[in-house]
């Protein structure tokens, strides 16, 4: 029969591999509870990304790509205009004036054709692109970075100056003194393609 220390011993024993198996379960249903919630947190803020380029950046992006691709096409165009007409000067710049009033009243027509073309397209298709922007802005304006937002009040008042432009409501000495241009708008572009690009690489390492 044991003793009273030996059954001291055993209670002791018994009990400590009880408290300390309790101790290893609990500890462990906390790291898999803290695991659990990080996953949870990053899964949440990944998702929050998609959204982020989804929704606002990629879209925004395909707006600014879509205008500049027919800005530098027009510029291109003027400008191959503009060297072809000179050189057609060139070529009859010896004939009479006569002569040279008639071809021109033959060849003009076309070459200011380019010239309405550009002034039609802008109004009925790259200013209701600026437009968009504007929409897309102030619809997920809660997706854009903080960095990003500042950049709103630039985009607003660029549309919104050809808005008055257009109903002749800017006389051409107020739109001077504005300084109007695309120029404004050259960080806005810039930040957006930076942060498009940089949200869509941390997305593809599935690093949020």
């Amino acid at each position: 029969m044991p003793t009273l220390e030996q059954q001291s011993f055993e209670f002791v024993h018994t009990h400590s591999a009880f408290f300390s198996g309790l101790v290893g379960v609990i500890i462990g249903a906390l790291l898999t509870a803290w695991l659990t919630s990080r996953r949870e947190q990053k899964q949440r803020k990944l998702a929050f990304l998609e959204k982020q380029l989804s929704m606002f950046y990629s879209p925004m992006l395909g707006l600014r790509n879509e205008i500049k691709t027919h800005s530098d096409f027009r510029v291109h165009v003027q400008n191959e205009a503009e060297t072809a007409w000179e050189e057609l000067c060139k070529e009859f710049e010896n004939l009479g004036i006569e002569t040279r009033q008639r071809i021109t009243n033959e060849r003009w027509p076309g070459f200011k054709r380019i010239i309405e073309y550009d002034n039609t397209k802008f109004q009925e298709e790259l200013l209701p692109t600026y437009q968009k922007m504007v929409e897309l802005f102030r619809d997920y304006y809660w997706l854009a970075e903080l960095e990003t937002r500042v950049f709103y009040i630039d985009l607003l008042e660029f549309v919104e100056v050809w808005n008055r432009w257009n109903d002749q409501a800017l006389p051409v000495e107020v739109l001077e003194r504005l300084g109007h241009g695309e120029s404004k708008l050259v960080s806005f572009y810039a930040h957006i393609e930076q942060t498009h690009d940089a949200i869509r690489q941390k997305l593809k390492d599935g690093m949020p």
